[in-house]
């Protein structure tokens, strides 16, 4: 090939331009002969007998996926969602062409003229003949910017195009209901120009990668980088087991884990993972002190070969991302010319499984890597909308050869306008869909396991370079078997309105917040607190670091809506106690003049006590009352002060039986305060109750598990809708809200909340604690029944330079004696109604985290930017604490890991100067 190259007209054109002194600018002979690639024609396909040159031009392109009865629809699909209305008229377009067929009613909004040809594949050996269409005969949406060549610093870039080959960009999308029949097909071609010949022939060095040249020396990313260059490198918690079995199972994950014996296994170790041309170096600190200084480099512990044919390359667990790597044990011995060659020491089998502490970085490396090992691109993705329970076929264009062509036309934004364009057809669009956009809503794309979601939000890495795989990674992640799949969902933030059975529509109440003074019943004495509400929780905090609203009248600014979740993030993290509005059965006006420690609840153990007329019945009321001016002033006026302040008072009865009395300012704000908690405590009693019914049925419809409690319907008729069947593909729409985008976007002070059973450490009980999630950091408060309010449990737990896992292997972190596999799993029933029998791993995760002492401690500012990072980078040796956690269910754990997850990766890109410091942080050793 090299040498067809020389001898040809581009070769020896090469050779006189550098011989001469000055360049000659010409045109080489016929070098730009469309499809013309050292002297073979690449796209040339050979007539079949009987097909004249004019049958070829007219004949429709047909799909090698199928085709649909009846004629087909075409439709746009653009590589890029951006606008460029002010680009040159020499940029490629689109070509529509709509049939005149029983399906006319389903034809895109945009059309061109009758005569214009239909698109014609780019195998075609017509695809040269195509006449580029101009800006006028085409709608400004359909206007795009042509995908840029591939960067050099992408490690993963394909094999570019020949430069004087027309690049074509054939999109087939097919369209279905969620039965599976199929509603239309589309395509879209995209062409491309080619270069000129002075700019290809100018090329050097670098340059000539990305084209033709480059394409004959260049076979796979290892190649693009010399010996001893770094390809990646991060610190990552890795766990080794070793096997005296040779045979591992092919798709290794933690179910398979978890029935394969005689496995050896190490505990978990923060390691510096290299990616090195053929290999990953596994480097960790060296066991006598000062040998890193005297060596100049750590410790190399293993060695993994990318390009040994046993190496195989597996997703471990798609709730934490941790991926697993199974090969040989392999070391380097000495290098020959520049280069380092493995040799294997024993016959064992070894396994590492990778946490990489940012979920989108994890993403980030089994990308790469899956592609690096020949993972390679199906020809087409399925997108799935589960708000209409259907899908949309998208074809993958040269998926075997351009990857970036696929990356352009598979960005977030122009999928979801494609999808969008093609489900504006569907008759319950506008009810399901529209509405919802029209209101502010937005389609989001997530990827779906089980009954997890990745939502597909993140578009740069840490590093602030983008991220052009951010939609067709999730074709990676595949687990025992099983592979995510793309859907396209609706927005969803947290409730804030629920349907009772009986059709009574309830809205979140509006908080309330202000000065009081807690009134002790056995010293009478006065605390002055500040009470706030926050997502169906009560914080008390004292008065100095209230965190009090801006003063009423003035401006609200742009940014009113995070200033406001700031400062309540500032309360939740200086608050001395929590206490759950569930907790309160009663709130009441004071009655008694000396305050009371406990007293019997109002309607016993009903279980819809706040439903009940006692709960609501009308507050006593005195002419007093709006007499009194508040404060000293209106003590000063009155005789009997006892008796006023006894007017000033509310209390609240809680279902432990104690009596918490709250003095206000006057009786009116008094007042108020009971008008306004009434409303809270009956919505999220209620609200708590709807979600755990909702958790159920996506346990129930996802799993096919039989209910613990079946549903029966009181009077039974005929026209009783039967339940649906559980499905595992159920379109499930209600998860959406179980990892719901405030989370991301930071909407609300408090990002997760719930009752959950924690520990620190490996060893002692679990205790039942009031986990509260902000931005950056985790909050404990301790539940107990002999405190009103719940104090806060150790200090807050730092995310920055912390690690989570879950599952299986978290199980296996525990001390001998504590996890049994084998034990069976129990029924249980929780006041809120949820009703569960998940196993023990299935509720446990456990997060390593830095002490406070390393960091400075938490300066609550109430964003993730305030978070102090430690001065120095943490040896890899240093010790972290660790925190066990138990939920309730296995959907409850899945969704505290996601949102820590979640919170983990802004906060890393917050402190990115600092993340940067600790990646590079400690010498390799030189290969």
């Amino acid at each position: 090939m090299m040498r067809r190259w020389r001898e040809s007209e581009w070769g020896r054109a090469r050779r006189q331009r550098k011989e001469a002194k000055s360049p000659a600018r010409r045109w080489v002979g016929t070098s730009f002969d469309v499809g013309l690639f050292l002297g073979v024609n690449v796209i040339e396909e050979a007539p079949r007998r009987g097909d004249s040159a004019d049958e070829v031009l007219t004949r429709p392109s047909a799909s090698h996926h199928g085709s649909s009865a009846g004629a087909e629809t075409f439709v746009t699909a653009p590589s890029h969602a951006s606008h460029t209305p002010t680009a040159h008229a020499d940029r490629p377009s689109f070509l529509w062409k709509h049939s005149h067929d029983e399906n006319s009613h389903l034809r895109s909004n945009y059309a061109v003229d009758e005569e214009e040809p239909r698109p014609v594949s780019a195998s075609s050996s017509t695809a040269a003949l195509l006449r580029p269409t101009t800006r006028d005969n085409l709608p400004s949406e359909a206007l795009t910017d042509i995908p840029t060549r591939p960067r050099l610093s992408d490690s993963l870039s394909p094999l570019p195009h020949s430069d004087g080959r027309l690049k074509k960009t054939n999109v087939h999308v097919s369209f279905s209901d969620g039965k599976g029949g199929k509603i239309r097909n589309s395509d879209a071609i995209v062409e491309e120009s080619p270069v000129a010949p002075e700019e290809v022939l100018s090329r050097t060095g670098n340059a000539v990668q990305d084209s033709s040249a480059g394409a004959v020396e260049q076979a796979s990313i290892e190649d693009q980088v010399d010996w001893g260059d770094v390809i990646m490198r991060d610190r990552m918690l890795v766990k080794v087991s070793s096997s005296e079995v040779g045979i591992m199972p092919v798709d290794f994950d933690e179910s398979r884990n978890r029935t394969t014996g005689h496995l050896q296994n190490e505990n978990w170790a923060e390691l510096i993972v290299v990616w090195r041309k053929d290999r990953l170096e596994l480097y960790k600190d060296h066991s006598t002190p000062g040998k890193d200084w005297l060596t100049g480099h750590k410790e190399l512990a293993f060695v993994v070969p990318l390009g040994s044919s046993t190496t195989r390359l597996s997703l471990y667990s798609f709730v934490d991302l941790t991926f697993c790597l199974i090969c040989p044990p392999a070391k380097l011995r000495n290098h020959s010319r520049g280069r380092w060659f493995f040799s294997s020491t024993e016959k064992d089998t070894q396994i590492f499984v990778f946490k990489p502490r940012c979920r989108s970085r994890a993403v980030d490396w089994f990308w790469k890597l899956w592609r690096n090992l020949g993972g390679q691109l199906p020809p087409s993705l399925d997108v799935r909308c589960p708000a209409l329970d259907t899908r949309i076929k998208i074809d993958i264009p040269n998926h075997e050869s351009d990857v970036m062509t696929a990356y352009s036309v598979f960005s977030p934004q122009n999928v979801v306008r494609l999808c969008e364009r093609n489900l504006r057809e569907m008759p319950d669009y506008d009810v399901l869909i529209k509405q919802r956009l029209q209101a502010g809503g937005s389609l989001e794309l997530a990827w779906r396991f089980d009954t997890n979601l990745d939502w597909v939000w993140r578009l740069e890495d840490v590093q602030g370079q983008p991220r052009d795989w951010s939609v067709l990674s999730g074709l990676a992640l595949k687990q025992g078997g099983r592979s995510a799949h793309l859907e396209l969902r609706l927005r969803a933030h947290q409730r804030t309105r629920i349907h009772l059975k009986d059709g009574t529509r309830l809205d979140e109440p509006p908080a309330v917040e202000g000065f009081l003074e807690r009134i002790r019943p056995n010293s009478q004495t006065r605390q002055p607190v500040y009470l706030v509400v926050h997502d169906g929780y009560l914080f008390s905090l004292p008065p100095a670091h209230a965190h009090t609203p801006p003063p009423p009248g003035l401006a609200p600014t742009e940014d009113a809506r995070r200033i406001e979740v700031r400062r309540g993030t500032r309360q939740i993290l200086r608050a001395s106690g929590v206490s759950d509005l569930r907790g309160i059965v009663a709130v009441r006006r004071a009655f008694q003049l000396i305050p009371r420690h406990a007293a019997e609840r109002p309607g016993g153990d009903t279980p819809d006590w706040e439903d009940r007329d006692g709960f609501w019945e009308a507050v006593e009321r005195t002419e007093g009352d709006d007499q009194d001016p508040g404060g000293e002033l209106g003590m000063v006026q009155v005789q009997d002060k006892v008796r006023l302040r006894m007017r000033r008072s509310f209390e609240l009865l809680l279902n432990t039986g104690h009596v918490v009395r709250f003095e206000a300012y006057s009786c009116q704000v008094a007042l108020e305060w009971i008008m306004r908690l009434r409303p809270l405590v009956s919505y999220w009693k209620k609200r708590h109750q709807f979600d755990a019914h909702n958790e159920m049925d996506l346990a129930h419809f996802s799993t096919g598990r039989t209910r613990i409690t079946p549903q029966t319907h009181v009077v039974e008729s005929d026209d009783t809708a039967p339940e649906p069947l559980p499905d595992p593909d159920a379109s499930l729409p209600e998860l959406s809200f179980f990892f719901n985008w405030c989370v991301l976007d930071d909407c609300r002070p408090i990002l997760k909340c719930g009752k959950i059973f924690g520990r620190k450490g490996l060893w002692g009980p679990y205790q039942q604690l009031q986990l509260v999630l902000v931005s950056g950091v985790l909050v404990q408060y301790r539940i107990t029944e002999k405190t009103s309010f719940h104090h806060r449990r150790h200090k807050p737990i730092n995310l920055l330079d912390a690690y989570v896992c879950s599952g299986y292997i978290a199980a296996q972190y525990l001390p001998e004696g504590q996890y049994n596999a084998d034990a069976p799993s129990v029924a249980r029933r929780y006041p809120d109604g949820l009703e569960t029998e998940d196993s023990e791993e299935n509720t446990l995760f456990m997060i390593w985290f830095r002490s406070q002492s390393q960091f400075g401690g938490i300066d609550a500012s109430g964003d993730s930017q305030g978070i102090s990072a430690p001065h120095g980078v943490p040896p890899l040796s240093a010790k972290r604490k660790l925190a066990v956690f138990r939920t309730r269910s296995k959907l409850e754990r899945d969704a505290w890991v996601w949102a820590i997850n979640s919170e983990i990766e802004k906060v890393v890109r917050a402190a990115r100067e600092w993340e940067d410091k600790v990646r590079e942080a400690g010498e390799l050793r030189k290969t």
